[in-house]
């Protein structure tokens, strides 16, 4: 009784510990995580360039603040002029999209057409079927409009309050600029400070547990990168071929809508396709649908792989944290199952939490 009353208490402490990292984590992510952004873009900005600030140091024997400005000032101009053109061209784009409510009118009469080609079956049916059959479509049809114009204009609306927004969002980027400077210049200072106010036996496991969470973030973030770049010139490449306008805007709205879980890419591509199909747009209709196909067996065949890979986790728990996440924290969950999911194997590697056995045949 003695050995079962120890166990249970050594299985309670696990599940307790594991509760506890789950909640913390959770507070972190989810309600300070947007109070420290501009200190977090820093730190992932200054590690990202650490590499170039390094190569600097050692081939041309650059000071450590010379070598962290040049490569600070490098990837400010690449990134911000890369962010700037996407943004102007999304911007033209989704303008044009305002004007969307000609294009709904033109689809609801198409249908009506269709309607009235329905031959001598359609007549033959009762008046008040016919009534009930056209209010239903163009009630369906007029709420479809309105959700997309409503969305559209959402979109636009957000853009604009996002140019609107620009003395705080200089401040922010001031402030993130500045920081990030101080974390590539005195990066070896900082961690030294950091870990100094921290006992013996828990600077170790945080060394551990932060050089472990840190490989395996930058793994995951480069993996949902790969999977987002991928559909993204799939479906760029389909929409060029097919001559659909806003192609940009399109292909990064279908790109983004594919790391949605059950809906994907099928989110855009498959109304997409029903509406060129009433509009006469046989090709193009036909075209969406292949490219729902590719896009969708593309990414079942590549995203375990890729981002299991990518973290050290079998692409099986990677599958179940994303699909956990997500039932418990809806979007946002698809990438925080698998935040989890490091920390908890970095918790287990730097032995704070106790690792799973492993079974021998």
């Amino acid at each position: 009784m003695t050995w079962l009353n120890e166990k249970h208490k050594r299985t309670a402490k696990i599940v307790l510990q594991i509760i506890l990292v789950l909640f913390v984590l959770y507070i972190l992510l989810t309600k300070l995580l947007l109070f420290f952004l501009p200190f977090l873009l820093a730190f992932i900005i200054a590690s990202i360039i650490e590499k170039p600030v390094r190569f600097m140091q050692k081939r041309f024997r650059f000071p450590r603040g010379v070598a962290s400005g040049i490569s600070m000032t490098v990837f400010v101009v690449l990134v911000g002029g890369l962010t700037g053109f996407l943004f102007y061209r999304l911007f033209m784009e989704v303008w044009e999209l305002t004007n969307v409510s000609a294009s709904i009118q033109s689809l609801l009469l198409r249908i009506r057409e269709w309607i009235d080609l329905g031959g001598a079956w359609y007549a033959a049916l009762p008046r008040e079927v016919v009534t009930a059959i056209e209010s239903s479509l163009e009630t369906i049809l007029s709420k479809l409009g309105n959700t997309a114009t409503l969305g559209i204009n959402s979109l636009f609306n957000s853009m604009l309050k996002i140019l609107t927004s620009l003395p705080q969002a200089l401040l922010y980027t001031v402030i993130t600029l500045v920081a990030t400077y101080f974390f590539s210049r005195d990066r070896e200072r900082i961690s030294r400070f950091v870990f100094g106010q921290m006992p013996d036996n828990w600077s170790s496991k945080f060394r551990s547990i932060k050089n472990d969470l840190f490989a395996a973030m930058t793994g995951y973030i480069k993996a949902l990168l790969i999977l987002v770049t991928i559909s993204f010139f799939e479906v760029l490449l389909g929409y060029t071929i097919l001559g659909i306008k806003y192609s940009l805007f399109l292909a990064i709205l279908t790109a983004v809508a594919d790391l949605l879980p059950i809906l994907g890419p099928g989110t855009i591509l498959i109304p997409g396709a029903i509406i060129l199909l009433f509009t006469g747009n046989y090709f193009q209709a036909v075209g969406f649908l292949i490219m729902y196909i590719i896009v969708t067996a593309v990414r079942q065949f590549i995203e375990p792989r890729i981002v299991g890979g990518s973290i050290g986790i079998h692409p099986l728990v990677t599958l179940i944290f994303i699909y956990m996440g997500y039932r418990l924290f809806g979007v946002a969950g698809i990438f925080l199952g698998p935040v989890f999911a490091i920390l908890l194997k970095s918790l287990q590697k730097a032995e704070i939490l106790p690792a799973w056995r492993s079974y021998q045949s």
